[in-house]
């Protein structure tokens, strides 16, 4: 998740209505304080207080020239926050405890390496990137401007149910980077939107409506720009939790099914090798890759066949074709098979 634009961002600092901490082990919701916004602070000794009481520090060692400035700044409300954090001159590496709700952030100056137990990153200016959920994590960084959106876990798993997923053992993110840079772009945009036009905006943050609105879709869209630990709940028998590579794979051929695709094209949307997806097709869904393919062209097929009118030369063996059904028998028994009817009558109907 990335943050918001620095522009978006440096704006939340003078932006109301909650103040909350950056990370801690407990609910965003226990932190709402409307009397406070934001905090700014030229003493170091204060500024490593602070930051003690608002993180669930292990450790923390920070220094640098003068003049130094730490501040940070949260508007927002229970489910959903963004907080613009300060660390300027200096370096401040932290060890923290994991967080009680879901954190995304961008760098919008400086540097900043995070650390789990097990991954490393180097962040990059403007790449949006998730906070381990479930892990402790150490932060290094240099004159230190970040951006983070900050989501209520046991909101974000309440929504989960509307959304027919599940988060079997609790929801929690899986890796750092966002999964694309095209979701991350749309990550950015969503959340300079929500800062600029649901925030900032009185009349809309009155509005539960609104507000709501705004939670689902960074839900959303956090959930499709990070790893998450979320199923679908929605295999064939409606029940069966399915992992996210084939939800992957199922909706790329969804949208692809017209084009010229086949295992590895599928493969790479999903993120994992050929053998791996045809594995898991055919664990989770008892089928293959190209069956689902086929499934998806013959759905394709009888969409077109129903709009079709034979007396403007349209012909079974046209629309077979543009699906890429080049042998018009084995089409119709197909066709059948999936239908229980056949194109002709689907055509002549």
């Amino acid at each position: 998740m990335s943050s918001v634009s620095p522009e978006a961002a440096a704006a939340t600092a003078g932006s109301a209505s909650t103040n909350l901490p950056d990370s801690s082990s407990v609910p965003l919701s226990a932190h709402v304080d409307p009397r406070v916004r934001s905090v700014t602070t030229t003493d170091r000794d204060v500024a490593h207080a602070l930051i003690r009481k608002n993180y669930k520090i292990t450790r923390l060692e920070g220094s640098g020239p003068e003049p130094f400035v730490y501040s940070r700044a949260v508007s927002g409300e229970t489910r959903f926050a963004l907080c613009r954090f300060e660390y300027r001159r200096g370096r401040l590496l932290t060890e923290s405890e994991p967080a009680g709700f879901l954190v995304a952030g961008g760098v919008m100056a400086g540097r900043l390496s995070l650390r789990t137990r097990d991954h490393e990153i180097r962040v990059d200016p403007g790449a949006p990137f998730a906070f381990p959920s479930r892990e402790a994590k150490t932060m290094d960084s240099l004159d230190l401007v970040l951006g983070q959106v900050l989501l209520d876990r046991a909101a974000v798993e309440r929504e989960l149910g509307a959304m027919r997923l599940a988060a079997p053992g609790g929801l929690r993110s899986t890796a750092t980077e966002a999964v694309s840079a095209a979701m991350a772009r749309y990550w950015s945009d969503l959340v300079t939107h929500v800062h600029a036009n649901v925030i900032r905006n009185d009349a809309a943050m009155a509005s539960a409506l609104v507000r709501g609105s705004a939670f689902r879709s960074l839900v959303a869209a956090y959930l499709e720009t990070f790893e998450t630990n979320v199923v679908g709940v929605g295999g064939d028998d409606g029940l069966t939790p399915l992992p996210s590579t084939v939800r992957r794979a199922r909706e790329f051929i969804e949208q692809h099914a017209h084009d010229d695709i086949g295992v590895v094209e599928m493969a790479e949307a999903a993120r994992v090798t050929p053998r791996a997806l045809q594995l898991a097709f055919r664990r989770h869904l008892d089928s293959t890759p190209m069956a689902e393919l086929r499934r998806a062209r013959l759905r394709g097929a009888h969409g077109d066949l129903v709009m079709a009118d034979p007396t403007l030369g349209h012909t079974v063996a046209g629309v077979a074709l543009s699906w890429g059904f080049a042998h018009a028998g084995r089409f119709a028994a197909q066709y059948t098979a999936e239908f229980g009817r056949s194109p002709r009558d689907t055509l002549e109907g």
